[in-house]
């Protein structure tokens, strides 16, 4: 309506002062370590490496089936995000963008990829279809879903704190990086290092995890106990 009147369609726009109703943030699914486990279990051989790296990166889908082996530095144990697998292609981030960023990798997933690209040439796409006539390339995003990790998910078992075996919530592969950020904000890192890891734009959609922080209300705690006289109430 506003482009309508600035190309004097309209005189006025009819949507003025209207409020939008709030958009509630949904907390962030995310799987605790033995149903990530039972995930990959789950999985065919090939797409194990692809989901272990999603799960200790946080790498978005498109960035991990976008992700070619020159982007994986072996030597430092890093990899650089800078290529995106689009509905339209590979394309590159801009370099403004935050997204386009460098992810450390623990020693055993570097291990696990260097095994996985072993073979592939240098400017190769790591994770590309393999289905026999049709291997190398690139992966769909939604045939991913259905051929390949929602049969993992949907056979996916775990054992809750009763001993009693539970299927794996039905969450979709971006919980992988939900997954991720979890995780480490659990462990003590910082709000501020989780957002550069994960190459979020604004810091409001790395505070969804706030709440996972391990001493979260400690600071709130600690200053009430500090008043020098707090309140009372007759017993």
């Amino acid at each position: 309506m506003r482009a309508a009147v600035d190309d004097d369609i309209l005189a006025v726009s009819p949507c003025r002062n209207i409020d939008l109703p709030a958009i509630a943030v949904k907390p962030p699914q995310w799987f605790t370590l033995d149903q990530a486990q039972s995930i990959l279990d789950e999985l065919p051989t090939p797409w194990r490496t692809m989901c272990l790296l999603g799960f200790y990166t946080g790498l978005r889908w498109g960035e991990l089936s976008g992700l070619h082996r020159h982007r994986i530095d072996q030597r430092r144990s890093r990899l650089f995000v800078v290529e995106v697998n689009t509905k339209s292609g590979i394309k590159e981030y801009p370099k403004s963008s935050k997204s386009r960023r460098e992810v450390p990798l623990p020693p055993h997933v570097l291990e696990a990829l260097e095994r996985h690209i072993h073979r592939l040439e240098r400017d190769a796409v790591v994770f590309t279809t393999i289905t026999k006539g049709r291997a190398g390339r690139l992966l769909s995003d939604s045939n991913w879903r259905t051929q390949t990790w929602w049969p993992a998910v949907d056979g996916a078992r775990y054992f809750d704190g009763d001993g009693e075996q539970q299927p794996v919530p039905h969450y979709p592969p971006h919980s992988m990086r939900h997954t991720c950020a979890s995780w480490l904000v659990q462990k003590g890192v910082s709000l501020y290092e989780v957002q550069h890891l994960l190459g979020h734009e604004s810091f409001q959609t790395t505070q969804r995890y706030a709440h996972l922080q391990p001493d979260a209300h400690k600071a709130v705690l600690g200053a009430w106990e500090r008043l020098d006289a707090p309140l009372t109430i007759a017993a």
